[in-house]
């Protein structure tokens, strides 16, 4: 074929012009060069050389770390499963951005050192919307991880810093038990004022937050079966809200979901709930107006019924799940702010999951297996064993846990970009202490 080529460039006077054509055409593919030179692994074709594609979710990209064959232009395909905007921003400045819901594409060029990205959207790479496009080891200059930058023994150090601080202190608790004040007709009235705080979730990290009584999660309200509640609340928000009792069985009209039960509640004006007890278990309170942002920014609580059928437990412990501008939260706190669960050997130990959360969060306990005995306020008949315990958002789950083994146990979230960073720990992330 080449002979062929050359005689017919040859006959036809051609013949320089083609060779000349296909000397530059080398030389621009980098294949061909001065004696001893090899083409650079950063070379970059003039298109796109494929296409990487990515989904969000509230709030976490899968992959968080898509990997390309070679450094290059490649078409990024962006797709947003999640409930509310999201966008990819890479290192140079790129911004792919995606409505809920929508797909968005674009190009972005991949050196052969591979390129950060995350969410821009204010707190969502704060909570875990990171990732970085990698290049696979054959390219030359391919880092391996995003810490790469570090030496060994820096990575180690900085992950032991975060680590040996647990716990660390921060201002303000959440979920503190609220006191009722007993009517004249043995009424049990409590009260809540949802207002905007600003909320420490991890040592100098304050955050803006909606709250109940100043503090996320709100207070916690723990009551019996057959007792009569009253709930005033009261609404310093700069938008409407209401409460809804999530569990709990209740009259229509204080079921706190705007123009179906009650009108909404606007700011500045007051409302009350009032209602008899009639299920038991692990419940919870939130808001139920534009709730997928006034949730996730801090406006939530449990709602404990007394079952004296249910499994006892020498220590019981509320653990309130969440996700979104706050953060990846235990009981409104990011680690190394959360606070350890200690028991002592041979006790057992109640651990009440609420996730109030946008997305699905399984719970890992090391060391010692977890008895689910209750599932969204209701005992089962036939409890069984696991180690890490799906929460799905809404959920309610109870586990008991027999502090049979001594020692510090990580207890976390296993959806590790919730708890696990370049930096270390982070997130939900907490600790069972066994004296």
């Amino acid at each position: 074929m080449q002979r062929t080529f050359a005689y017919f460039a040859a006959f036809t006077g051609m013949g320089t012009v083609f060779i000349a054509a296909i000397l530059v055409a080398s030389i621009a593919l980098g294949g061909y060069g001065a004696p001893g030179s090899k083409p650079s692994a950063s070379t970059v074709a003039s298109g796109p050389i494929g296409t990487i594609e990515v989904h969000a979710f509230d709030l976490g990209f899968d992959p968080a770390m898509p990997t390309v064959a070679q450094p290059g232009i490649y078409t990024v395909k962006f797709v947003n499963d999640g409930g509310t905007t999201h966008d990819m921003t890479f290192g140079d400045g790129t911004r792919i951005s995606a409505e809920s819901h929508a797909t968005a594409t674009g190009t972005v060029t991949v050196p052969a050192a591979g390129m950060n990205f995350h969410c821009a959207v204010p707190g969502h790479a704060d909570a875990g919307m990171t990732g970085m496009v990698m290049v696979e080891s054959g390219a030359a200059g391919a880092s391996a991880s995003p810490s790469a930058s570090l030496t060994p023994e820096q990575m180690a150090a900085e992950d032991a810093a975060v680590t040996k601080s647990f716990p660390a202190k921060t201002a303000g608790k959440g979920a503190v038990v609220l006191a009722p004040k007993i009517l004249a007709d043995g009424t049990k009235q409590f009260e809540l004022t949802a207002s905007v705080i600003q909320w420490e979730v991890s040592p100098g990290k304050k955050v803006t937050a909606w709250a109940y009584n100043g503090m996320v999660p709100g207070p916690t309200i723990r009551v019996k079966l057959g007792d009569r509640v009253k709930v005033l609340f009261h609404n310093q928000l700069p938008a409407p809200t209401t409460i809804h009792f999530h569990g709990l069985t209740l009259p229509n009209d204080m079921d706190g979901v705007p123009v179906i039960n009650q009108p909404a509640v606007m700011p500045g004006q007051s409302f009350t709930y009032a209602f008899t007890v009639k299920n038991t278990g692990s419940n919870m309170y939130h808001s139920h107006f534009m709730a997928q942002s006034q949730v996730p920014m801090g406006l939530l609580g449990a709602f404990i019924v007394d079952d004296p059928t249910a499994p006892r437990a020498d220590v019981d412990y509320p653990m309130i799940l969440n996700d979104g501008p706050l953060g990846f939260t235990i009981n409104g706190k990011s680690f190394p702010a959360t606070e350890p669960i200690v028991v002592k050997k041979g006790q057992k130990l109640l651990v009440r999951y609420m996730n109030e959360g946008l997305q699905i969060h399984p719970m890992h306990l090391h060391g010692m297996p977890q008895e689910v005995v209750a599932l969204d306020g209701h005992v089962l008949p036939v409890p069984y064993l696991q180690d890490t315990v799906m929460v799905a958002p809404g959920q309610r789950v109870d586990v008991l846990v027999d502090a049979t083994e001594v020692g510090t146990w990580a207890f976390h979230c296993h959806i590790l970009t919730h708890a696990e960073g370049d930096h270390g720990m982070f997130g939900m992330v907490t600790a069972l202490v066994v004296q």
